[in-house]
């Protein structure tokens, strides 16, 4: 299939235009009763012509002032324009002012057209092209071809088509989006084909036969057919005209304006974040609550400024906003736009939509002005790094890829070097991931600097501490992979270093003072001394009785009817589930006092024991008698944070 190239024809009311456009393609774009009698058009026309090399789809947009909203219109999307300036009038007020408009559309290509050549004697000639030069001097057809032409006698008219061919060559390429876009400027009804919607397709392809959706009113509807330069076709490729029949939705129900899309790609919003040029010329500054009118796409919207951070924009300045709707709106991430005031009418600037999802505005966020900053250059690295730095690390795949305007699946191969994945659509900055694992490592070792009797510290209090460097996403992630690694171990709430050794910081006086605790421990069986008893046994007492619990040497109980804590030597309770196997063989049956009495104990000691061993699985309770589990047996030692 060939290329298509789609341009606006621009200019002054009365200077040529649809004229020129007859003479090109033979086709008449004024097609209303008012525009034929009128010599004047109203609404925009559209014509085509065919090259060796591919097609030039031509929009007639009206020259009027009173229909700026359909120049609008039909400039939005194209990739050039063919400005008309009359011969014997020169440059006129709406010549300056499409002009003006193509350059905020982000319109950078065209071919100029100097038509009315037959009323021009050929003296005068080589003035008019230096005047035409001259007014061109600044603009972004300054360099362009200008070709002398008359659509009466035909002079010039093989000079145009050789520039139109050459613009099809050399245009910018299609709109960057991922998926089909079409603004509707018409929609009409045929006897026979039903509802047919037209416009200028941006993005994607269309299908014959797709589920598609109507934005902003939601509508689902499904593509009939499809016609491309007035042939049908099964596929629609974007950067051309294209007409749509539709199923699911009438003529009526349809408003110019609407976007056809596949559903889930663009969403209704009801702001918009955008970065605003106001003009050099423009009357006074923006400033905070303005409103404006909003000419974009095939609509047009009222909108009310928020500025961000700062308090007004200067004429000739640029400035970050964000403009809010009273209904819905359709928009994607780059899309331009025409800035008028509603009163008096008069275009004061343009804007480029940065966040065409954003979330209501809440003040000067600084981390949020450097989002739409980098989103504003266009640089995806800086992006990336702006939305990190906001979100503490972390960035969302599908926001960067609707901010640079490229495809997820781009956005996640090119961040691979500085970026890791975290789930299906979030990433996180590898600079952000080793800080926090070195913060994290840091805090723990302090920890175990500040009790380095304990076997392990909690891992709240690490958690806690780092809340104020690092968000909760990033500390628990650092958190996942440490323990991944092996460099942290983590049990339950309890986490150390693997190697923290609190037993190789025991002098030989505490040493020998925790041999003492836990000889006791071992000699009292299961009637262990007091835990105050314990704890007297030197300064250390309290601590190295810790440090037996931690190391899974002792066991600390509790004594819930007599709200006493106890502690028994681990040797103890695996001596006691020995014992109550030999004296309640083949899973007999036992009570409390049975077992009392068995292990040779006292009530304060034995419903404790008991209960640990439920838990340990060594014994099970059954209403009020319990029975050795058959299997189980106890094994030396135990596992600790040291195992």
């Amino acid at each position: 299939m060939t290329p298509t190239l789609t341009l606006a024809v621009i200019g002054h009311v009365n200077h040529g235009k649809s004229s020129l456009v007859r003479a090109l393609t033979g086709t008449e774009t004024d097609r209303l009763k008012e525009e034929i009698e009128r010599g004047l058009s109203i609404t925009l026309g559209f014509a085509s012509r065919d090259y060796p090399t591919g097609t030039v789809d031509l929009i007639d947009a009206p020259g009027h002032e009173d229909f700026i909203r359909a120049m609008v219109s039909g400039a939005t999307g194209v990739r050039a324009v063919l400005l008309v300036v009359s011969a014997t009038e020169g440059f006129g007020h709406q010549t300056l002012e499409h002009l003006r408009i193509a350059e905020l559309l982000g319109v950078a290509a065209g071919v100029v057209v100097v038509t009315k050549a037959d009323l021009l004697a050929d003296s005068d000639e080589a003035a008019v092209l230096d005047a035409t030069r001259e007014q061109l001097r600044g603009t972004f057809l300054a360099g362009e071809p200008i070709i002398l032409c008359s659509a009466v006698t035909g002079s010039g008219m093989t000079e145009l088509d050789i520039a139109l061919e050459a613009l099809l060559a050399r245009a910018p390429p299609v709109e960057n989006l991922p998926v089909a876009f079409l603004p509707i400027d018409r929609s009409f009804s045929i006897t026979g084909a039903g509802t047919i919607v037209t416009g200028t397709l941006l993005g994607g392809a269309l299908t014959s036969g797709a589920e598609m959706v109507l934005q902003p009113s939601g509508r689902p509807v499904t593509i009939r057919q499809l016609q491309t330069h007035g042939r049908l076709v099964e596929n629609a490729l974007p950067g051309g005209r294209v007409a749509v029949g539709l199923r699911g939705a009438s003529a009526d129900d349809i408003a110019t304006g609407e976007v056809l899309c596949a559903p889930g790609s663009y969403r209704s919003t009801l702001q918009v974040d955008v970065e605003v040029a106001l003009s050099a010329d423009s009357p006074r500054p923006l400033k905070h609550m303005d409103q404006v009118r909003v000419m974009w796409g095939a609509r047009q919207d009222i909108g009310s400024l928020r500025l961000l951070g700062r308090a007004s924009i200067a004429p000739g300045e640029r400035g970050l906003v964000q403009l809010r709707f009273a209904t819905p709106v359709i928009a994607f991430t780059g899309q331009r736009a025409v800035l008028r005031r509603p009163s008096p009418a008069e275009t004061i600037g343009g804007a480029v939509v940065l966040d065409a999802e954003p979330v209501a505005s809440r003040g000067r966020n600084a981390q949020r002005l450097a989002v739409l900053a980098a989103a504003a250059l266009g640089d995806l690295d800086q992006l990336a790094t702006a939305l990190a730095a906001r979100d503490g690390g972390f960035l969302s795949v599908t926001e960067l890829a609707r901010l640079s305007r490229q495809l997820a699946r781009d956005v996640r191969q090119r961040l691979e070097a500085t970026f890791q994945p975290l789930d299906d659509d979030r990433m996180v900055s590898r600079i952000a991931v080793n800080a926090a694992k070195s913060a994290w490592l840091a805090r723990l070792a302090a920890e175990h600097r500040a009790a380095p009797l304990r076997v392990a510290a909690p891992v709240n209090s690490i958690r806690a501490a780092l809340a104020g460097q690092a968000s909760r996403d990033l500390v628990a992630h650092a958190e996942r992979l440490l323990a991944a690694e092996g460099q942290i171990r983590l049990t339950g709430s309890q986490v150390a270093l693997p190697g923290h050794d609190p037993l190789a910081n025991l002098s030989v006086e505490m040493l020998a003072q925790l041999e003492r605790i836990e000889a006791r421990l071992r000699n009292g069986g299961l009637m262990p001394p007091d835990v105050a008893a314990l704890a007297d046994e030197g300064p250390d007492g309290a601590a190295l009785l810790q440090l037996l619990i931690d190391t899974g040497r002792a066991v600390s109980l509790r004594n819930h009817a007599l709200r006493q804590t106890l502690v028994f030597h681990t040797a103890a309770l695996r001596a006691a589930a020995d014992s109550l196997r030999a004296a309640f063989p083949n899973a007999a049956t036992f009570t409390t006092g049975e077992a009392r009495a068995a292990l040779e104990t006292t009530r304060k000691f034995i419903v404790p024991v008991l209960e640990y061993l439920d838990t340990q699985g060594a014994t099970s309770r059954e209403g009020d008698v319990r029975r050795v589990v058959e299997g189980y047996r106890s094994a030396p030692g135990s596992s600790t944070m040291l195992a």
